[in-house]
């Protein structure tokens, strides 16, 4: 769906700022996807958006997405040894992981609507890949704590990174239904190597100004310095996440909630 269709959540609303950034978004983007707003929306936002990469490309006689889809499955299939190491127990991760793998094994075959059902289903093996994100995000954040330490400072004084992931706070990592914030976006992208940018539609952004947005890039490994790099963009509201898609790209023509 266009994102003009966010118009209507607007309407009366004091600060015509918004009205103007939906028009700026829709000059730039072809399409959004709506993501259930369940406190878990950037990892669902995220893990979807991902998925759609790692679909069968179409129109072509080689899969152009298949070099990708085997880096991501060889770095799930290493990150449960990974979370051990660093203290996870492997009897509580091992059902979330197993699902995950196989979800990625099967991704060669899935089709976009496939996709789109899975994710629509409550309950369904897509929580297991949400509740994993937050995971995998957690252990990147714990073992690298000297490089994030020095945010959660900022967030949080006095409080580890150990902490900062298990505290019954709002920028909570691990525990489901919980938002998410800059650190974690920063853990994500690195333990994936897959970018992200962030349109911010907050009201900020006069008639004319370009909304505010948040790119993050992640350090370029050896086993991703030879493919074209990927980036997810998502739309921030106070609270929420959604998906864009730029135009010219693909995902967007298809059943646009998830």
């Amino acid at each position: 769906m266009s994102a003009l269709c966010l118009k209507a959540e607007y309407v009366g609303n004091a600060n015509p700022n918004f009205m103007h950034g939906i028009e700026s978004l829709n000059a730039r983007y072809e399409a959004l996807r709506r993501v259930r707003g369940d406190g878990n929306c950037f990892f669902r936002g995220f893990i979807f958006a991902l998925c759609e990469h790692l679909l069968p490309s179409s129109g072509d006689t080689e899969d152009a997405n298949s070099a990708l889809r085997v880096r991501i499955q060889q770095t799930i299939q290493q990150s449960k040894s990974d979370l051990v190491t660093i203290g996870y127990s492997d009897v509580a991760i091992d059902a979330f992981w197993e699902t995950f793998v196989d979800y990625l094994a099967a991704m060669e075959t899935r089709s976009h609507v496939e996709l789109v059902q899975d994710f629509q289903t409550e309950g369904g093996e897509a929580e297991y890949l949400v509740w994993y994100m937050r995971l995998l995000t957690a252990g990147h954040l714990k073992k690298h704590a000297q490089d994030f330490q020095p945010f959660i400072d900022g967030l949080f004084p006095g409080q580890t990174v150990a902490q900062f992931c298990a505290a019954e706070v709002r920028l909570l990592v691990e525990p489901m239904g919980k938002e998410c914030d800059q650190p974690q976006i920063a853990a994500l992208t690195e333990a994936l190597q897959v970018g992200v940018k962030i349109e911010y539609l907050d009201g900020s952004a006069g008639p004319g100004e370009n909304l505010q947005s948040y790119a993050c890039s992640p350090t370029v490994s050896a086993s991703t310095s030879e493919q074209e790099p990927i980036s997810i963009t998502l739309l921030y509201r106070p609270g929420h996440y959604d998906i864009l898609y730029p135009r010219g790209s693909e995902g967007e023509d298809q059943n646009t909630s998830s």
